[in-house]
């Protein structure tokens, strides 16, 4: 390592670590200002309460909203912005030294960060995110419940399939139910006024309905039995049957693809959920792709200085949030393949950044 690279690396990463703290703490506080400040106020909740919350959003933060990436972008016009101003950046390609050596050490740490950002993401931020949930539910519930909607399980084990008209995740009971199965020898039909799980017996148990068995072949119907209190015929747990209802980051990269695979199984449409199980991956891949458009802005400080480059670097970041929301979208509703709905943005900015940089004047 040159002394330059010492040099630069050592700029690179103070401002990287200033920037950081910075952008997170203007996050907190336009997001208590603008959202939680009513809330805490109006459910009374006690300070410290708020410091944890803010404090569990910090990997949030960080990783969805992007504000790492955002980080790499604006440190990166700063320090280069400022070498090439101050004349550091000419000298040092007139004494020999490429565009690619100079800039070698930033993109190294932005590379580092992306990595650091996934392993981070993955282990701590899982963490996080699960303890937020549940601090977010106790203290700051939502002004508005929706109404109970309706759930439909189909393929379970041994050709089951469940219909719940209104169903209470959070208690686990339903109303209005309707259980089937075909089969060649023989239908079965059940109808039940409630369903609900019993954590004592860890089965789903039905209330209040019948179980009608028909032959198909032979066209004749058995009686109907009644159903007063029983178990119903469905084996799978209610984690197994809502591990998809958690969102994406309350899961590390290996639980969300066992749990999605697991819902393939049951015949359950995944693409949308295998586009939000590559951009756990793309994700912080940005932090490396991001600073391949810093350094063509930063390396042209007569075109407006460093205020505009942090102008631009904001509008790449809305920019991105855009492109990158669209994509997820068209991800979910299977129009994109999963892969693409990830990281067609990623590779659209690195095109675009290396691009700008072959044009970059040496």
């Amino acid at each position: 390592m040159t002394l330059l690279d010492r040099y630069l690396g050592a700029r690179m990463a103070a401002t990287l670590v200033k920037t950081i703290i910075s952008l997170v703490l203007l996050f907190i506080l336009l997001d208590f200002l603008v959202q939680r400040r009513n809330d805490a106020i109006k459910h009374d909740v006690p300070w410290r309460m708020v410091g944890a919350y803010y404090a569990l959003s910090i990997p949030k933060i960080l990783g969805k909203y992007q504000v790492s990436a955002l980080a790499v972008l604006a440190s990166s016009l700063l320090v280069l912005g400022h070498a090439a101003q101050n004349n550091e950046v000419t000298a040092a390609l007139a004494g020999g030294i490429s565009l690619r050596q100079l800039v070698r050490t930033p993109v190294l740490i932005a590379a580092a960060l992306a990595i650091g950002m996934f392993v981070f993401d993955d282990t701590i931020g899982v963490a996080s995110n699960r303890a937020l949930e549940r601090l977010e539910a106790r203290y700051f519930p939502k002004s508005q419940q929706k109404e109970r909607a309706g759930v439909s399980w189909p393929y379970l084990e041994n050709g089951w399939t469940c219909h719940v008209m209104k169903f209470n995740r959070k208690a686990l009971t339903g109303e209005h139910v309707l259980v089937h199965s075909f089969r060649e020898d023989a239908v079965e039909q059940i109808t039940a006024n409630r369903i609900y799980w019993d954590d004592a017996s860890q089965q789903w148990m039905i209330e209040d309905g019948g179980w009608l068995i028909l032959d198909p072949k032979k066209e004749w119907q058995g009686p109907v039995n009644r159903v007063t209190q029983q178990p119903a015929p469905i084996r799978e747990t209610p984690q197994e049957l809502f591990a998809l209802d958690e969102p994406p980051q309350s899961k590390s990269l290996g639980e969300l693809a066992a749990d999605i695979q697991r819902a393939e199984q049951h015949g359950m449409r995944v693409k949308g959920y295998w586009a939000d199980f590559h951009a756990k991956l793309s994700a912080p891949a940005l932090c490396f792709v991001i600073i391949f458009l810093a350094i063509p802005f930063a390396m042209r400080p007569n075109r407006g200085g460093l205020a505009a480059g942090l102008g631009i670097s904001v509008g790449i970041a809305l920019l991105y949030l855009i492109l990158s929301r669209v994509a997820m979208g068209l991800g979910h509703i299977e129009r994109l393949p999963p892969l693409s709905a990830a990281w067609l943005t990623n590779i659209l900015f690195l095109a675009i950044g290396l691009g700008l940089l072959r044009r970059t004047p040496t």
